[in-house]
């Protein structure tokens, strides 16, 4: 009985579209990479440094790059800075949430904020909140930066308020004060305390937490 002959390996034989298809998909790749240490050293650097003190050419020299990588990726300072915003669009909220979440009670909640945000937040955190300030001060001369705050700052007032409303509903809040007024109140704790912290380590965690129990009293 004749034998089928097996079909030929498109791979192997050198399969145009393929080879095409496999081109594509690490271009894509390199391009990834080159956005996410672009956007890794631009936070690390306008954390610690400032936004006014850091070049294009100290971002691409940071990530590896050449200073055409960061105009070919963002167009320039102020796109990569829209780029950070959109990167990190829910990062600082997401803290505190996954902070609030670490407890079944509501001092639980609490104390966890207190700790992992305000008094011994780990180096992530702490690089994230010198960006938040830095981009906030960004914000006041750059309309475009300004609107893109406020909409980052709407999308985090949304998500904390409703958090708010679940645990008054679960009984862990007895407070009469409505979840909107409390969401805002919250965030400008944390805020500030981690600010006077940084200054002035006086607080420790029971410190920290009282003064967050204060909002939702």
């Amino acid at each position: 009985m004749p034998t089928l002959a097996r079909p030929p390996d498109r791979c192997a034989t050198g399969d145009p579209s393929t080879a095409r298809a496999s081109s594509r998909r690490s271009q894509s790749e390199r391009k990834a990479e080159t956005r996410a240490r672009l956007l890794g050293a631009a936070a690390s650097l306008f954390a610690e440094q400032g936004i006014d003190a850091v070049s294009v050419d100290a971002v691409a020299g940071a990530a590896g790059r050449t200073s055409g990588a960061v105009y070919a990726h963002f167009g320039s300072k102020q796109g990569l800075l829209l780029g950070l915003l959109d990167e990190w669009r829910h990062a600082l909220v997401e803290v505190v949430a996954a902070a609030l979440e670490r407890a079944s009670s509501l001092e639980g909640r609490l104390r966890a904020v207190a700790e992992n945000v305000i008094v011994d937040p780990d180096e992530s955190t702490r690089r994230l909140m010198a960006l938040e300030r830095e981009l906030w001060r960004m914000a006041r001369r750059d309309g475009q930066i300004a609107s893109a705050m406020r909409a980052r700052a709407s999308d985090a007032h949304i998500r904390m308020t409703r958090g708010f409303a679940d645990y008054r509903d679960a009984g862990l809040i007895q407070s009469a004060t409505d979840p909107e007024t409390m969401a805002v109140a919250f965030r400008a704790m944390v805020v500030g305390l981690e600010m006077a912290q940084r200054t002035d380590p006086v607080l420790d965690v029971d410190r920290a937490a009282a003064a967050l129990a204060l909002v939702v009293a």
